[in-house]
């Protein structure tokens, strides 16, 4: 464990429980229970590249109350968890960015849109449906979002999906805006955070699926980080449980109770910091004027996917003018869900070609289909991808 990351906790509770926040958000040291950490308050950073909040309410559905303070709420959470994360890894960020109003408050766009639900989501449901048409009316009613990732709480319908636009460094991930019912977050952080560590506490009130009212407060705020990954590169990562890019924000409370919170019972890998790292949203110097992305001349299996082989060579060739950065590999089918297979740091160099040997997490099975994804970042926070596809034959 990092030295470092020890060295953060105090820092975090003495900031949270010293700060003073607008109306709700108020907290004092005395107020809020000994053995929790308090996320700091959001505050602009003045980036060039910033987070943009939308909230999307289709025409025949109501404006939740409060939809205000609770994003400020889901924000300091969001971004205390990634920053937290960035720091255990020894990475130095100042963190994410968001767009704020004159007056210093979080800005979140009220998108009432124009058609009732229905239209958003198609009969049957179409979740490409949704993603494009709220995409196109949001830009429609906000403006063109580059240098602006959306983060969509959407009362179109439930869904838990992220599209990157890493050309304009955006894009859209949506979540539902059933997280603003008051049974999964509150208006102030001090009532947030005990929703998110009640889950540790017996005889908890049982919510309408039969999970905990912490349980849904936990996962619905981890989905929110999720799904941003993805924005910053980030692809499923099933090696550790404990990784966010797995499920691993289901226990999102345990990250704010004393003293297990040292322990990091849910991060990110230090591959997915790495990614996150690189891109225009954490890193601290980049290059603004290069815009062009890795190239990625070759992605191919070196050879045949043997069914029981747990082995697979591949071969790899990439360049960039300016340097290329962290890349990670995820796996898709052969028998097992999404997996991490491999990643790596390389550190500015202009070209790569490679045969590694990717592991898969379990031996592979005869006739299924076999996906493998490839993101790559460059030093100045451009993204590229390519995708190899294959079948397991049998040995």
């Amino acid at each position: 464990m990092d030295k470092r990351y020890y060295a953060l906790l105090p820092a975090l509770i003495l900031i949270g429980a010293v700060s003073l926040f607008a109306d709700k958000n108020r907290v004092s040291k005395e107020e809020f229970p000994k053995g929790l950490i308090v996320p700091p308050a959001l505050k602009d950073l003045g980036k060039g590249y910033k987070i943009r909040i939308i909230y999307f309410v289709p025409s025949d559905r109501k404006v939740k109350p409060n939809f205000q303070e609770k994003t400020e709420v889901l924000m300091r959470v969001l971004s205390d968890v990634y920053d937290r994360e960035m720091k255990a890894h020894g990475i130095k960020t100042r963190g994410l960015d968001f767009e704020f109003e004159e007056d210093g408050r979080l800005k979140v766009h009220l998108v009432k849109a124009k058609k009732a639900s229905s239209f958003y989501t198609g009969e049957p449901f179409d979740v490409d449906r949704l993603l494009n048409t709220q995409q196109q009316e949001i830009w429609e009613t906000v403006g063109f979002s580059r240098n602006r990732p959306m983060l969509v709480f959407s009362e179109a319908g439930a869904v838990a999906e992220a599209r990157p636009i890493p050309q304009v460094y955006s894009g859209l991930a949506c979540v539902s805006g059933d997280i603003f019912s008051d049974e999964v977050t509150a208006s102030n952080i001090k009532e947030q955070i005990q929703k998110l560590v009640d889950g540790h506490e017996k005889n908890k009130e049982e919510g309408k699926d039969g999970r905990s009212r912490s349980q849904v407060s936990q996962t619905s705020n981890g989905v929110l980080i999720h799904e941003l990954g993805h924005i910053f590169g980030m692809l499923h990562d099933t090696r550790d449980q404990r990784n966010i890019m797995m499920r691993g924000y289901d226990k999102l409370g345990q990250m704010y109770a004393l003293p297990g919170a040292r322990n990091r019972p849910v991060r990110f890998s230090l591959a997915h910091a790495r990614m996150a790292a690189a891109s225009r949203f954490f890193n601290e110097s980049f290059e603004n004027s290069d815009t062009k992305p890795p190239k990625i001349h070759d992605f191919k299996l070196a050879g045949p996917a043997k069914a029981g082989e747990r082995k697979i060579r591949f071969s790899v060739k990439m360049s960039d003018n300016k340097g290329l950065g962290p890349f990670v590999i995820m796996q898709r089918g052969g028998g097992q869900i999404d997996a991490m297979v491999g990643d790596n740091d390389l550190e500015g160099v202009e070209n790569y070609s490679e045969e590694i040997v990717l592991e898969c997490p379990r031996p592979l099975v005869a006739g299924q289909p076999l996906v493998y994804i490839i993101n790559v970042m460059d030093v100045n926070g451009n993204l590229s991808q390519s995708v190899a596809n294959s079948v397991v034959v049998s040995d």
